[in-house]
């Protein structure tokens, strides 16, 4: 099953399956395999990109790969946390259906962090933020930029730049994998 199918299964909203999405689809399943260590995904707003890359990527990931961890940052860390909410219940979902035959842990309700009983699972934070704790097989940045002042201000790229370089990449279990998910607003932004 692929993320977009599991979206399909599990949603209960209709799900779109454009060209452009089953390709990206495509791209974060050979991450997942270990054959692209490196993925960058830049569309325009409203396209699919973080529903994809964000929700049914990770849902899938942690459901065929329950003793694997993602860290998931975003601009802000309650918007990173609202991904990993989605993720955490739907992967609830999924193995209410005999999709997969793990899901989060029970005794762990949190929406920011989370794990299976294998010991792999969901950590979401913000950029520039802290991350402590575990390393990471991949590492998911969807929108580290949260409008054209921030991607405007040399100052605040730089800070995104040392947080990743620093902090980010450094949590990178061997072998993982680095998605970044983001509208250009900036040739000197994460993805420049």
């Amino acid at each position: 099953m692929s993320p977009l199918l599991l979206a399909a299964k599990t949603s209960r909203q209709p799900i779109a399956c454009p060209p452009h999405l089953q390709l990206l689809q495509h791209e974060l399943m050979e991450a997942a395999a270990g054959r692209t260590k490196r993925l960058i995904v830049t569309l325009p707003p409203r396209h699919g990109k973080s529903e994809t890359s964000s929700h049914w990527f990770p849902a899938w990931f942690v459901g065929n790969f329950p003793d694997k961890r993602l860290l998931l940052c975003s601009y802000e860390a309650s918007f990173a946390a609202s991904w990993s909410r989605k993720v955490r219940d739907s992967l609830v979902e999924a193995v209410g259906l005999g999709v997969f035959p793990e899901g989060p842990r029970g005794d762990l309700g949190a929406a920011a962090q989370w794990e299976t009983p294998s010991g792999g699972g969901m950590i979401s934070a913000g950029v520039g933020g802290r991350i402590t704790g575990r390393g990471a097989n991949g590492l998911l940045i969807d929108d580290p930029v949260k409008n054209a002042d921030e991607a405007n201000s040399p100052t605040y790229r730089d800070k995104t730049w040392e947080w990743y370089t620093t902090t980010a990449y450094t949590r990178l279990e061997p072998g993982g994998f680095v998605v970044l998910v983001q509208t250009r607003w900036h040739v000197d932004d994460l993805a420049g």
